[in-house]
């Protein structure tokens, strides 16, 4: 394949982004209105199928470099969407079981949007690992807007915000441990070694990584909880709409 198409917004990228996610977007609101009781099954299939992909993943870059990569260590936040499919379905609590599909509805669904848009970290350099990063990403699109349309999401945000906390001060963890032999480890990207994300890296510069974990944080946190808003609204309306159309009929 030719360099200029693993490039931001080139042929590659775009195929997916044009046709990929609107796919990943409808398979997600026509599998959410199938039969209730194989929505677990699928959710369990999906998580299958990413930790398949990762375990590809991990065993690639040693087989072709040669070395195990520790910043490729799966607990980034959207390595977070496959554990949570693998759990959900034998979660037995209500509101704990509602509040990881919350997750996935959200954060999850905001991750795979997000890495469409900036796909930096997807254009890896070599051909299988950038294929199987893009379809990782279509797979967070599917799973989050299956949960919000099958209304398996909806739990409290409170709860979803401090099970992203959790995960942040576990991500925090991994790369204080980490940090002595493998600097490069960075895990959702909270340091202490600088963010290379875009405008995450100039806040860095200026401010110190600190700063920018604290800011990175709030923001995620802001776009989680307006994310999960706007599908209020969107059921609400389409409930309206339904209202309105059976007493129509």
């Amino acid at each position: 394949m030719p360099e200029a198409w693993l490039r931001p917004y080139g042929a590659f990228h775009l195929c997916f982004l044009l046709i990929g996610v609107p796919a990943a977007v409808a398979l997600g609101i026509i599998t959410a209105r199938r039969k209730k009781e194989g929505f677990d099954s699928v959710t369990f299939a999906v998580g299958i199928a990413l930790a398949v992909g990762e375990a590809y993943k991990q065993l690639f870059y040693p087989a072709v470099e040669g070395a195990w990569r520790a910043d490729l260590f799966p607990f980034q936040l959207c390595s977070i969407p496959m554990y949570a499919a693998l759990a959900a379905p034998f979660i037995k609590n209500e509101r704990a079981r509602r509040a990881v599909y919350t997750f996935l509805a959200t954060f999850g669904l905001m991750g795979g949007v997000a890495s469409y848009i900036a796909p930096g970290t997807m254009l890896r350099p070599y051909l299988p690992i950038a294929v199987h990063s893009f379809l990782w990403h279509l797979a967070l699109i599917f799973l989050g807007v299956r949960a919000a349309v099958s209304r398996r999401a909806g739990g409290r945000f409170s709860d979803v915000l401090a099970m992203y906390l959790a995960l942040c001060a576990a991500a925090f963890a991994i790369n204080l441990g980490f940090h002595a032999t493998n600097p490069e480890v960075n895990m959702f990207y909270l340091g202490p070694t600088p963010s290379n994300l875009p405008i995450c890296r100039d806040i860095t510069e200026m401010f110190g990584w600190g700063v920018n974990s604290v800011l990175y944080i709030l923001t995620l946190s802001l776009g989680a909880y307006i994310i999960s808003l706007l599908w209020r609204l969107a059921l609400a309306a389409s409930d309206r709409k339904g209202t309105a159309h059976d007493e129509n009929k």
